[in-house]
């Protein structure tokens, strides 16, 4: 039985550094047609493409499809999925490279004749053309009546392409990866396309050729949208049903629309209603003509005339109600997607703020001691400025500069007042954390300011209200010894170590 050995392991670990090791070659890729796996040596050698449009093609919740499907159909949709668009690719100018599934991915370059833009955008909507028009008439008509619908992205840029995989004993799973973001975007897009839809990434688009941009009359025929998979936000642009004009073509006399194209059609309808009542009134006129001869010949088309406009009428309010109901759907979006914009842009101003003063304490605390005191007292005013901003009281903001050190440097300097006033706020602010200097250097501020008493109401109010711990208990007993004053605190007996 096959396994992995000692020295099967040894081999493994050998190619692993010897691919760590070499050095990458890259070279320029200068042809005209899409690179494949025999075009790349096994081993670190890369080509970049320069212009390289990368597109995808997948079915909208294919697992559900499967859920429903029993295998045998579910394959027969898949092969025939996957051969339909890799000839799209292919008739496109394009190359597969890629087949996952139900995922397709076609590699296009710049060649003397056509862009890689261009070609991708043509073998775009052949896809979206095919499934409507061909895939899913026989689909439904071959395989109980099921039918897909797929989604396209595509990206274009800068890629680099390298060989991947080995040959082993008649076994070939070499491939190419396509390294870089213009792949990883352009299948993103993909996910994110509705079902018949083309989503391009904004860079694409900026490139596509004007006459792949309008319609006939000249109207735009793209909506730039902005969307969101996971946390990332993608900009991009969509066009729903942008056919090959060879299949949306009426089809000729004694063709039968397929059932689903035909209640889509506005003409369809109308003809069909038009027709079955039209029968009717015609068989009124041939039973009444030889009484009232000609009279009701031109009631007939009138009477059509009538049925033609209600059924216009009747289809253009339910168009209305759409439009309505699919302007309401935008709305509501537009304004989820306005809150999740101010979200972010709270929580990275948030953050901004948070690294500002993060950085602003950091330097302050390590330059302390060596600053004159002006410059110290306009840095501390800044960042007890920056820590209000993100909800830190000023003795959270002196605890994170090291209370000892800067109450020692004010002291230092003359301002002593100023350092008690630190040392009181530590004692009766209410904070997370009170950080207490000891007596080395509580004391000779305290002493320095004459201000004994108004420390002991301070240390009174800290035990009667913040239940400090064992540690902050014994600081403040060993100040208050230094100071004299250790029999007048509250609480003696039962927070005190004898």
């Amino acid at each position: 039985m096959p396994k992995v050995t000692e020295e099967g392991l040894k081999k493994i670990e050998e190619k692993i550094e010897t691919i760590f090791t070499t050095e990458m070659e890259v070279d320029d890729f200068e042809g005209d047609n899409v690179p494949s796996v025999d075009d790349l040596p096994d081993k670190n050698k890369g080509l970049i493409v320069t212009n390289c449009t990368i597109l995808f093609v997948d079915i909208r919740s294919s697992t559900k499809l499967s859920d429903k499907s029993q295998a045998k159909s579910m394959a027969k949709i898949y092969r025939a999925f996957a051969r339909a668009m890799s000839m799209c690719v292919y008739e496109s100018g394009g190359r597969v490279r890629q087949i996952a599934g139900d995922r397709v991915m076609g590699v296009f370059v710049d060649d003397a004749e056509e862009s890689s833009i261009q070609k991708a955008m043509d073998a775009a909507r052949a896809i979206t053309s095919v499934v409507e028009y061909i895939f899913n008439p026989l689909c439904r008509k071959n395989v109980n009546q099921k039918e897909i619908a797929c989604g396209v992205g595509i990206d274009t840029g800068r890629i680099l392409v390298t060989p991947i995989g080995i040959k082993h004993q008649g076994d070939d799973s070499r491939d190419l990866v396509w390294a870089g973001k213009t792949a990883n975007v352009a299948s993103k897009h993909t996910d994110l396309a509705e079902a018949s839809e083309i989503f391009v990434t904004k860079r694409f688009y900026e490139k596509l050729p004007s006459e792949y941009k309008k319609n006939s009359d000249g109207s735009e025929i793209w909506t730039k949208t902005f969307r969101f998979k996971g946390d990332t936000l993608f900009e991009g642009y969509g066009v729903r049903e942008f056919y090959l004009p060879e299949l949306v073509e009426e089809p000729s006399d004694g063709e039968e629309l397929d059932e689903k194209r035909a209640t889509s059609s506005h003409k369809g309808i109308i003809e069909s209603e038009g027709n079955d009542i039209g029968r009717i009134v015609t068989d009124i006129v041939q039973g009444v003509e030889s009484k009232v001869g000609g009279l009701l010949s031109n009631f007939e088309q009138v009477v059509l005339r009538e049925v033609a406009v209600a059924a216009k009428e009747s289809q253009a309010e339910r168009k209305l109600q759409e439009l309505q109901r699919q302007e309401q759907a935008v709305k509501k979006k537009e304004e989820e997607l306005k809150k999740k914009e101010q979200d972010i842009e709270r929580i990275l101003a948030y953050r901004k703020k948070e690294l500002d003063y993060t950085v602003k304490v950091t330097a302050l605390r390590e330059r302390t001691n060596h600053m004159e005191l002006e410059d110290f007292l306009i840095e501390l005013k800044q960042v007890l400025d920056l820590g209000a901003a993100i909800g830190k009281k000023a003795g959270t903001v002196h605890k994170d500069l090291y209370v000892f050190r800067i109450v020692m440097y004010l002291h230092g300097k003359g301002e002593s007042e100023l350092a008690f006033r630190i040392l009181i706020g530590q004692l009766t602010e209410d904070l997370p954390t009170a950080d207490i200097p000891s007596e080395w250097y509580s004391v000779p501020v305290i002493k320095k300011v004459g201000r004994e008493q108004e420390y002991l109401k301070a240390v009174n109010y800290h035990i009667q209200h913040y239940n400090p711990s064992v540690k902050d208990v014994l600081l403040l007993r060993n100040v208050l010894k230094q100071l004299g004053i250790e029999n007048e605190i509250v609480n003696r007996r039962s927070l005190f170590i004898e």
